[in-house]
């Protein structure tokens, strides 16, 4: 009996790590828009993220348990700047910005986590998502947006050719934690500034930054 691989979420993770640093090594134009300081705040609550999923991978976690890590990488993320200032178009107050992030950033986190279940579902819905994102970032002539969900896209792409079936590789926790918390954090951020944009990419509506 073949034993199938379920961390998926390390080969994107790394993926993703080994793209950033060649874009950021190219002389391309849209390079110098990334800020490095930025993406170092939220590394950590990714990093937890994909820990958590890990964990639970390989050694089985509670519930509760995983819920308590998601909420530590989800406030990591808002210290590190992700934050929601507006809900539909309507401004937040200062003192909902921090339980409706982290209910965001959960929401997006665990809905992946749901749909990953029959090969290639839950990895072709990130694919699609960051897809979505990446063609605004393009359309909006935002750079910053279409450099941060580009690596995503190749990982996932790349992914997907040993994702369907009979798949030779699960995406497991570590994958569709990691992929779903990273879209939300993208959604929440101010790349995306219209609410109809992040509504269409993410699986469980949107919102969008100041």
């Amino acid at each position: 009996m073949t034993v199938t691989p379920r961390t998926g979420g390390v080969a994107i993770a790394l993926a993703c790590a080994l793209a950033v640093g060649v874009l950021v090594l190219l002389p391309l134009n849209g390079v110098q828009s990334i800020s490095l300081p930025a993406a170092a705040h939220i590394l950590p609550s990714l990093l937890v993220i994909l820990g958590v999923g890990l964990l639970d991978d390989l050694f089985g976690l509670r519930p509760a348990q995983k819920l308590a890590g998601q909420t530590l990488a989800a406030a990591l993320a808002f210290a590190g700047g992700v934050q929601l200032h507006g809900l539909a178009g309507y401004e937040l107050a200062p003192a909902w910005s921090l339980p409706l992030t982290v209910i965001w950033l959960l929401g997006c986190t665990n809905a992946f986590n749901l749909i990953d279940g029959l090969d290639g579902l839950a990895a072709g819905v990130g694919l699609f998502a960051s897809m979505t994102m990446l063609t605004a970032g393009l359309l909006q002539n935002n750079a910053e947006l279409a450099m941060a969900t580009a690596p995503l896209v190749g990982a996932l792409l790349a992914f997907l050719r040993y994702n369907f079936n009979l798949a030779s590789i699960f995406l497991g926790d570590s994958g569709s934690l990691t992929v779903g918390f990273a879209l939300g954090c993208l959604g929440a951020q101010q790349f995306v500034t219209e609410f109809e944009t992040a509504a269409a990419a993410l699986p469980i509506g949107g919102t969008s930054g100041p």
